[in-house]
């Protein structure tokens, strides 16, 4: 899913190849509602990413990796790096996933504890690509982890004028089915997971 898209699962991948080099692996994209069929489906063995509330999904088993607490991004010299207030917040334009995923849960709950109306989000969107694109050449703002858009930070092209108020965190975990029973090299890679998801921590 999203978040472990950019760092989490190419490290793990790197970390396993490195003792596992004739291994194959096949990496499918997409949303949590795009993922979660195939799943159930033995489609593909696991999804890492946010974790959903395990009552909607007592056939699937999920386990906490870390949490993640997102920040709030826009575009370098965008109006409100120099400092913001709730209402400075509204002003601008979001760039959100749909509603009932996490992320976009997470913001409401922000913009609940800060009072008031919502912003509006006239672009709905789970493509960080997208999202980058967007934020660079507009005043867009929106909610996401620095692992997402470590390198555009890091260049400059985008600046974190967070952190989100509240307690804004989100867990990020692997989700398999109930009654799956993996392989050795299933539990392997799991573990690998494990070590990637310790190490950025670290």
């Amino acid at each position: 899913m999203p978040l472990s898209r950019a760092r989490l699962i190419p490290d793990a991948i790197a970390r396993f190849r490195a003792d596992f080099p004739l291994v194959d692996i096949s990496v499918h994209e997409g949303s949590h509602a795009e993922l979660v069929g195939p799943l159930r489906d033995g489609e593909i063995d696991m999804m890492v990413g946010a974790l959903r509330d395990p009552a909607m999904a007592l056939d699937l088993a999920q386990r906490p990796l870390f949490e993640d607490r997102p920040t709030i991004l826009a575009r370098r010299g965008h109006a409100l790096a120099a400092g913001w207030d709730a209402d400075a917040l509204r002003r601008y334009p979001w760039i959100l996933p749909p509603e009932g995923t996490p992320l976009r849960q997470l913001w409401q709950a922000m913009f609940a504890a800060l009072g008031g109306d919502l912003p509006a989000v006239p672009i709905e969107c789970g493509s960080v690509m997208t999202i980058r694109q967007l934020l660079v050449g507009g005043e867009y703002l929106t909610l996401l982890s620095h692992d997402q858009l470590a390198l555009e930070l890091e260049a400059g092209l985008l600046i974190d004028i967070g952190p989100a108020p509240g307690a804004i965190s989100r867990t990020i975990g692997l989700t398999t089915r109930a009654d799956w029973r993996p392989t050795r090299l299933q539990q392997q890679f799991m573990a690998t997971i494990d070590q990637a998801a310790a190490h950025m921590n670290s």
